[in-house]
């Protein structure tokens, strides 16, 4: 499933922190295999396989609402914004 992350097929532009990440984690933005647009959550520092939360679709048209997607791939939700979603994955992750 494409919400998947695997660091060997993504492209990632950007990795670090903002006001959006939920304590603990880091961010990333960029590509998967397909050229679809992702924001990935990783539990710490780096960007790895095995520190993957989740990932949100990155929304490419106006008042599209940010979709979210579990480690696994699975459907997670719809939030009204990036930051709501991310603090979702990262609920549903301790969670499990």
């Amino acid at each position: 499933m494409p919400a998947k992350f695997r660091a060997a097929e993504a492209i990632i532009e950007w990795h670090g922190t903002d006001d959006t990440t939920p304590p603990g984690h880091s961010i990333a933005t960029g590509t998967d295999s397909l050229g679809t647009g992702y924001l990935w959550l990783f539990k710490g520092d780096e960007p790895t396989d095995e520190a993957f939360v989740g990932s949100i679709l990155i929304p490419t048209r106006v008042g599209q609402m940010p979709v979210a997607y579990e480690r696994g791939g699975g459907f997670a939700g719809t939030a009204p914004d990036t930051k709501a979603a991310l603090a979702r994955l990262a609920d549903r992750a301790t969670e499990k």
